[in-house]
């Protein structure tokens, strides 16, 4: 009998929850009437891509800069007109100064759902497809590439067999390696291999889930951001391989000769799509109750001058291109991808931030995280299956790649900015 953890009902059937969905949209409200306007970039951004050049000029302002401008402008919008003399000046009437309206309760409300209700209707739909493909399991495709490298490396066959189970589990795939080794049926260099290769399956599987909804938050800037990490940890792992292949070659091992499929079948069309438009509903409800709060006191603190010390000691040349409106970024993103695309969007919604300083948010945010997702999880977990020695070579070697692939990523963000946007 298959054992596992009992699945939790949704997030609107548990009381306690409901009653978090409930003081978020009150919070949510009460900051959104007590928004203050001063500190805050009126003007948008123009759209432009990620390619498309721009000057130093047209880059968004940082917010203490904004609040400069907007006193400036005050006193330039009326310039100085003499007085008119007799019925000159009856015929021409003085230029009145316009007055910005404040917006009332209602219309602040009002503006913020309908960027809101943008916003998730774009990760609600983003969500309900990637959530399609995984109940298909069309991700199964990266198995069978996988597969036809570990054939190439001459892997034992029973590394490739554990590779389709690692995008479900990656500890039941690691724990079928380790019982082949223990029995003396792989070398330890397959097992150091196919540790890593499970690694980077069992990444890519995760990221999957929360792939589609940061595409849909933030588009091309996530979208390069999984292609640069994809696409380098596969150059690693093919890396890892190929050095397998050079290592094991002459000694007989046995190579790949096919691999099983995954443990569960596709769901049936009906099934499926009820897991997607569950999941896609249990993201939006968890967004309202965690993201949208974030997001708000995010705005708040930088409207408020929260992130003012990052423009007065941080080096000009630093500011130019990571603002003080990246550093919540970066740190929304140790609560997750979710929640630091929703707040880069809502702060490019603002003009405060644009495509290219996404990405390069995004990029450091990850670099920051390494360490901590290391020694919070993944040293962990490994050296709870593996030997020693070996869960360090996979965890290390993994996890300094996959930092040497992002701060390589970082680099080419930074020169693209610098020499072509900048």
């Amino acid at each position: 009998m298959k054992r596992g953890r009992r699945p939790l009902p949704p997030p609107w059937r548990r009381p306690s929850r409901v009653l978090w969905f409930v003081l978020a949209v009150i919070g949510a409200c009460w900051l959104t009437l007590h928004m203050p306007e001063s500190r805050m970039a009126h003007h948008k951004a123009e759209p432009a891509g990620i390619d498309a050049p721009t000057s130093r000029a047209h880059r968004p302002a940082p917010a203490s800069e904004a609040m400069e401008a907007d006193a400036g402008e005050a006193s330039l919008a009326a310039p100085s007109v003499p007085p008119a003399d007799g019925a000159d000046g009856a015929d021409a009437p003085a230029p009145r100064m316009k007055r910005h309206t404040p917006p009332t309760p209602a219309g602040k409300i009002f503006a913020k759902m309908k960027t809101f209700g943008r916003l998730f209707a774009i990760v609600g739909i983003a969500a309900f497809l990637g959530g399609l493909m995984e109940a298909r399991r069309w991700h199964m495709a990266l198995a069978r590439v996988m597969g036809k490298l570990a054939r190439m490396a001459r892997l034992p066959e029973i590394v490739g067999l554990a590779m389709p189970t690692a995008l479900c589990s990656n500890a039941a795939a690691n724990s079928i390696l380790v019982s082949s080794h223990a029995e003396g049926h792989i070398r330890t260099s397959a097992l150091i291999a196919g540790g890593m290769a499970n690694s980077y399956l069992a990444y890519v599987s995760h990221s999957i889930r929360v792939m589609y909804p940061v595409l849909g938050a933030i588009g091309l800037p996530g979208a390069l951001y999984f292609a640069a990490q994809f696409s380098g940890g596969f150059i690693v792992i093919l890396g890892v391989l190929l050095w397998n292949r050079w290592y094991v070659s002459g000694h007989g091992d046995r190579p790949v000769s096919g691999f099983a499929p995954a443990d569960e079948a596709p769901l049936a069309w009906p099934s499926a799509v009820e897991k997607a438009a569950v999941r896609s509903l249990t993201l939006l409800f968890r967004m309202v109750c965690i993201t949208v709060p974030l997001m708000l006191c995010i705005e708040w603190l930088l409207k408020n001058g929260a992130f003012s010390f990052w423009e007065q000691y941080v080096p000009d040349q630093v500011n130019r291109f990571f603002p003080a409106e990246l550093v919540s970024v970066v740190a929304a993103q140790m609560g997750g991808l979710v929640q630091s695309s929703a707040v880069a969007a809502n702060l490019r919604a603002e003009g405060l931030i644009d495509n290219a300083q996404i990405l390069l948010a995004m990029l450091v945010g990850s670099a920051v995280g390494n360490p901590f997702r290391t020694l919070r999880r993944n040293l962990p977990s490994a050296l709870g299956i593996f030997p020693v020695p070996v869960a360090f070579a996979i965890v290390l070697g993994m996890q300094l790649s996959r930092l040497a692939v992002t701060l390589v990523a970082i680099a080419g963000v930074i020169a693209f900015m610098h020499y072509v946007l900048y």
